[in-house]
C-alpha cells in the first residue's frame, strides 16, 4: 500500500469538492496508484470556479443595493444593521477563501503531483537504506487520518446544528437562507484545511522516523564503544554507521524539498484562510460584545451569545491545529538537526505564500491583532452611542 492508496478516500472526496484534479489509476502488473491527468475533472473545476466567482460578484452587487434601501428606511435598528454587516463580512470572506482554494488546487496541480512523487522517493529510501517498515507507517497514517476526519466532522456538525437551532428560535429570521449559502464554502474550506493537516502530518511522520533511526544509531555507537571488539568488526560497524548517517542526511534533504513543495501547493490557501478566520473571529467577538451589552439576560439572549461563540469554534480550531501541527513538525526537524549538525543550515518552516511563517507565533499575532481591533471597534461604538444620546437630549 503506497501513500496515494492509503489516502484514496480523501482524494475521492476532494475530487467531488474540486480540490483534487487528478485521476487515480492502478498501474499495470504492480501495486499502488498512479496519477493521471483528467480533463473532465479540470473542466469541472474551472466550471465550478467560474460559477462561484459569478455568484460572489452577484452577492456583492445585491448587498450594495440592499444597503441603499436600508439607508433610506428607518425601521431597522442599529444593532440589527451591525449584525447584518457582520454576517455579510463573514459570508464574503468565506466565499473568497473558497475561491482561493479552488484556484490554487487547479493552478498548483503539477506541484501536487511532484509532492507525492517526492514522497514516494523518500519512502523508498527509508525502506532501502534505513530498513523502515513503510507499510506499517502508511497504515498508521491512514488510521490517524480517519480518526482526525471523524473528529473534525463531529466538531463542524455540532457547531452548525447549535447555531442553526439558536437562530431558528428568533422570530422572523431569514438565517436558514444565509446558512445554506455559507455552509458549502465552509465545508470546502474545512476540507482544504484537512488536506494541509494531512500533508503536514506526512512530513512530521517522516521526520520522526529519521529522529528514531538517528537515536538508535547513537545508542549502537555508544554500546559498541564500550565493548571490546576486534579491529575489523569495529571498522565494519563504523562504516555501517557512516552509511546510515549519510542516508539520514540525504532523506532529510528530500524532506526539506518536500516541505518546499508543500508551501507552494498550499501557501495561498493558508494565507487566505487564516486571514478569513481572523476576520470571522474578530467580527464574531464584536457581535457578541454588542449582544451582551444590550441583552436582557434572558435564556434566549444567552443562547444567542453562546451560539455566536460556537460559530467561531471551527475558525479558531483550524488556526489552532494548523499552528500547533506546523510548529511541532518544525521542532522535530530542529531536534533532528541538533543530533546531526550538518542539517542546521536547512531549517524547515511552513510559509503562507511567503507573507508569514505558520507556527505558534501566529497564534500570538492573531490574539494581539484581534484584541487591538476589538478595542478600536468598541471605542467607535461607544463614541457613536454617546453622540447619539447627546443629540437626542438636545
Amino acid at each position: 500500500m503506497d501513500t496515494l492508496r492509503a489516502l484514496k478516500p480523501l482524494h475521492r472526496v476532494c475530487q467531488v469538492c474540486n480540490l483534487w484534479p487528478w485521476r487515480l489509476v492502478p498501474p499495470p502488473d504492480t501495486e499502488g496508484v498512479l496519477l493521471r491527468r483528467s480533463r473532465w475533472l479540470e473542466l469541472y473545476g474551472w466550471t465550478v470556479l467560474t460559477a462561484a466567482s459569478g455568484f460572489t460578484a452577484y452577492g456583492l452587487f445585491q448587498e450594495s443595493s440592499v444597503q441603499v434601501a436600508n439607508s433610506v428606511a428607518d425601521s431597522e435598528s442599529a444593532i440589527s444593521s451591525i449584525g447584518h454587516t457582520v454576517d455579510f463580512i463573514q459570508l464574503v470572506g468565506m466565499r473568497v477563501a473558497h475561491l482561493a482554494a479552488l484556484l490554487e488546487a487547479l493552478w498548483q496541480r503539477q506541484v501536487q503531483r511532484e509532492f507525492f512523487a517526492e514522497l514516494g522517493e523518500i519512502d523508498h529510501q527509508l525502506a532501502k537504506a534505513l530498513r523502515v517498515d513503510v507499510e506499517a507507517m502508511r497504515l498508521q497514517m491512514r488510521r490517524q487520518t480517519t480518526r482526525r476526519a471523524v473528529w473534525m466532522l463531529w466538531g463542524y456538525a455540532v457547531s452548525q446544528i447549535l447555531i442553526l437551532g439558536a437562530k431558528l428560535l428568533a422570530p422572523g429570521t431569514s438565517f436558514p437562507v444565509y446558512w445554506i449559502c455559507y455552509l458549502l464554502p465552509l465545508l470546502v474550506c474545512g476540507l482544504r484545511y484537512f488536506q494541509i493537516f494531512t500533508a503536514t502530518q506526512i512530513v512530521r511522520q517522516r521526520l520522526e522516523v529519521l529522529l528514531v533511526a538517528l537515536q538508535q544509531l547513537q545508542l549502537q555507537q555508544k554500546s559498541s564503544s564500550e565493548e571490546e571488539e576486534e579491529s575489523q568488526s569495529q571498522s565494519d560497524v563504523e562504516e555501517a554507521a557512516m552509511e546510515q548517517l549519510i542516508a539520514v542526511r540525504l532523506v532529510y534533504q528530500r524532506v526539506w524539498a518536500l516541505v518546499a513543495l508543500l508551501n507552494r501547493c498550499y501557501g495561498l490557501s493558508m494565507l487566505i484562510q487564516v486571514g478569513n478566520d481572523f476576520l470571522a473571529i474578530t467580527s464574531n467577538c464584536y457581535w457578541m460584545f454588542l449582544n451582551f451589552r444590550q441583552s436582557a439576560a434572558s435564556p434566549y439572549d444567552i443562547l444567542q451569545i453562546v451560539a455566536s461563540a460556537v460559530w467561531s469554534a471551527p475558525h479558531l480550531g483550524n488556526v489552532l491545529v494548523l499552528s500547533l501541527l506546523c510548529d511541532r513538525t518544525a521542532q522535530c526537524a530542529t531536534r533532528l538537526a541538533l543530533c546531526l549538525h550538518q542539517l542546521l543550515h536547512q531549517r524547515l518552516h511552513f510559509s503562507a505564500a511567503g507573507f508569514f511563517n505558520v507556527d505558534c507565533t501566529l497564534l500570538y499575532t492573531i490574539v494581539g491583532a484581534t484584541t487591538t481591533y476589538l478595542i478600536i471597534l468598541i471605542q467607535f461604538h461607544m463614541s457613536e452611542s454617546t453622540m447619539g444620546g447627546g443629540s437626542n437630549g438636545e
